[in-house]
């Protein structure tokens, strides 16, 4: 849920949920990494860059999750 994300929740379902939308908002939005940390329940710009070096390492070693995660890029834009 947003709420999950925005929390300080750290299971790893919650985290990577939170790891994508930080990666996604940053596409789409092109927003500051401190920016987005606020957005996300007030967190280090640091975390926003780890969070999107994990996706994009993700993203370079499976085919399928970079997949996904351009397909959530697509139908947002889309909208």
């Amino acid at each position: 849920s947003p709420e999950d994300i925005r929390s300080q929740k750290r299971n790893a379902s919650v985290s990577k949920a939170r790891q994508v939308s930080m990666y996604v908002v940053r596409e789409i939005t092109q927003m500051s990494m401190s920016m987005i940390g606020e957005e996300f329940g007030g967190r280090d710009h640091s975390t926003v860059v780890y969070a999107t070096q994990q996706v994009e390492k993700n993203m370079a070693n499976d085919l399928r999750y970079k997949e996904t995660i351009e397909d959530i890029i697509k139908n947002i834009r889309d909208s």
